[in-house]
């Protein structure tokens, strides 16, 4: 059994905890990632994986300017 977060809200504050980063200081562009992920699973494990590979691969080759 995989466990699935129950509200989006649910699955937000966990992707915060998780890359120990608040919503409110990424970009409309990186909330607008996360969300097109959440209206397609709230599967804990996917979202996390998903998530991890594209603040992991955003953060090798480009940094926020400012």
């Amino acid at each position: 059994f995989e466990y699935h977060f129950p509200t989006v809200i649910a699955a937000k504050l966990a992707i915060a905890d998780d890359l120990a980063i608040p919503l409110a200081r990424m970009s409309d562009e990186d909330r607008a990632f996360i969300d097109s992920i959440l209206t397609e699973t709230l599967n804990r494990s996917e979202v996390l994986a998903r998530i991890r590979d594209y603040f992991r691969s955003r953060q090798s080759g480009e940094d926020h300017a400012g």
